[in-house]
């Protein structure tokens, strides 16, 4: 199964402090989603690539370290997304 995971940051709020959020869109029924706080000890991509992880397990934990991850910044440099492919088992 191949997925396509979204991310952008959201800034803080007087409530809730910066955060990640990844998006999946598996079909017209399906969006799955998750949040996590915003790592300042570590670079852009490994942040969001945090929060890739975390739909993963969230929503599909049996696919989270089976996987091959490519990513790339989405044109308007707010986010990355992550192209998921299946390993190939030999």
């Amino acid at each position: 199964m191949s997925l396509a995971i979204h991310t952008k940051y959201i800034g803080p709020t007087n409530n809730r402090g910066a955060r990640i959020k990844a998006t999946c869109v598996r079909d017209k029924d399906t969006k799955w989603t998750a949040s996590v706080s915003f790592e300042y000890g570590a670079d852009s991509e490994t942040r969001h690539a945090l929060a890739a992880k975390a739909l993963l397990v969230k929503h599909a934990p049996d696919l989270h370290d089976k996987q091959l991850w490519v990513c790339g910044n989405t044109l308007d440099n707010l986010g990355y997304v992550f192209a998921i492919y299946p390993t190939i088992q030999q």
